[in-house]
């Protein structure tokens, strides 16, 4: 039995191996485009390497393609074998649960276990990386904050990939809220190092919850240098996040910009690439902005996925392209495989579907078709359930913005003036919040109230 450079115990043939498989570890938590180099050097020295073949498994889950869950199976089964039929640790049992759970759909399973990774094995990035991910799309803020909290004690700055842990503790911080703990953790992490792109994203996400739009433009530039190459497609998304910033100013022309050169600059398949594209338009059109012809390439990635339901997220978002564009058969294939997908009551997104995601994803069609009483019929009883689909608070703020645009345009007065009113009150910095208030208050009839809040939201973005 081998230790990795953490002191965890690690079944290999060889050192070779184990040092590969630590730098396949850190190239993961830093989203480097060498991942996959090293996990095959890491299988070349030792084709049966228990962890080497869980990972793998790992790596292909995490594309959410069925086409990469069918391989994600079949190594899934030559790793069982090899554990089944060896000497290895607790911890690459636990391991191999959490993948053995994870591709049969029940992620509660698989959360478990990497948590019991983590009771006596705090010093795992692995393990608590993976957890983060899918706490990430199932229980959200809360349970990210309380994983990494349990082991951060542990972690001194001297050790391999400390960085990295101070940057998924950010996140779960700006998640449940704190924000102030959420900033000085992310700034610990890039001072560590600067091209780590989840503390760049963690900054980002606490100066897009704070209104802090020109600092995060900032925020983002000044460590570009360091991420923009050798990164995986994760850096689009971080792109992402600074379109938001100049769309709250209306810069929709350096939106578009972004969007063209960096964000949607190759047509990916990858279901985040996809998510970022469809926000991203979404938003631009409910501020007024022209989309032109971009929906195109969106739907059309987005219609290769219909019959995916891997994540329920990845749907919803499928589902705004196809209806942007009027792919009527498509978006209601979607929503008929989304019906009788994951029916396996184990099945963690499937409990997601059945909870919030069919009827998220009607409301969202319906919205592009004008039908927006039923939009709101449909939103408004589910917002405290929106969460259930995963994402984060910047990226769900998306439903809540369809159901406050379609409480507009059906004259829902009250309830587009009350929706209106909590968003200035939580984000009150947000010209986009202020020029809904305003239009919100016009419907209403209050004109002063309208003329002073369309002041704030001109005010705020000069």
């Amino acid at each position: 039995m081998f230790q990795d450079q953490w002191g965890n115990p690690v079944t290999a043939a060889n050192s070779e191996a184990v040092e590969a498989l630590d730098r396949t570890i850190m190239a993961y938590l830093g989203f480097r485009l060498d991942t996959g180099a090293h996990l095959k050097a890491t299988m070349k020295a030792d084709p049966e390497m228990p962890l080497g073949l869980i990972f793998s498994g790992f790596f292909f889950l995490l594309f959410c393609q069925p086409k990469m869950h069918v391989r994600g199976l079949a190594v899934r089964d030559t790793a069982r074998a090899v554990v089944e039929g060896g000497t290895v640790s607790m911890r690459e049992r636990h391991y191999m649960t959490a993948l053995d759970s994870w591709a049969e759909g029940d992620w509660g399973r698989a959360i478990s276990a990497f948590e019991s990774i983590l009771l006596d094995h705090p010093h795992d990035p692995m393990a608590l990386r993976l957890s983060h991910y899918l706490h990430f799309y199932t229980s959200g803020g809360r349970a990210m904050r309380l994983s990494s909290a349990r082991v951060l004690p542990f972690w001194t700055m001297d050790q391999p990939g400390a960085g990295y842990i101070q940057a998924i503790h950010a996140f779960g911080l700006e998640e449940n809220g704190e924000y102030e703990a959420a900033e000085t953790h992310a700034r610990r992490a890039v001072e560590i190092n600067p091209a780590d792109l989840w503390g760049i994203h963690a900054g980002a996400h606490v100066m897009e919850m704070r209104g802090r739009h020109r600092e995060g433009i900032g925020w983002i530039s000044a460590h570009e240098q360091h991420w923009a190459s050798g990164t995986n497609n994760f850096r689009f998304h971080v792109w992402w996040h600074r379109a938001l910033y100049h769309l709250e100013l209306g810069d929709h022309a350096t939106v578009l910009d972004l969007y063209d050169r960096e964000i949607r600059a190759e047509s990916t398949e990858e279901y985040l690439d996809i998510t970022n594209g469809t926000a991203l338009l979404w938003r631009l059109e409910q501020e007024g902005g022209d989309a032109g012809n971009r929906w195109e390439e969106l739907a059309s990635r987005s219609a290769e996925r219909v019959t995916d339901h891997l994540l329920c997220f990845a749907d919803v978002h499928y589902a705004m392209a196809l209806g942007a564009t009027g792919r009527t058969a498509e978006a209601g294939d979607l929503l008929e495989g989304m019906r009788n997908a994951n029916v396996d009551e184990t099945s963690s997104q499937g409990t997601v579907y059945r909870q919030v995601g069919i009827a998220l994803t009607e409301a969202i069609i319906d919205a592009r078709q004008g039908r927006h009483d039923q939009v709101v019929d449909i939103l408004l009883p589910l917002r405290e359930q929106f969460a259930l689909v995963g994402g984060s608070h910047a990226q769900r703020d998306i439903f809540e913005r369809v159901l406050l645009e379609s409480a507009l345009a059906a004259g829902r007065t009250a309830l587009a003036r009350a929706l209106s009113a909590e968003r200035v009150d939580q984000k009150p910095a947000s010209p986009y919040n202020w020029s809904v208030h305003a239009r919100a208050m016009e419907l209403a009839g209050d004109g002063p109230a309208a003329a002073v809040a369309r002041h704030k939201a001109t005010t705020l973005a000069a």
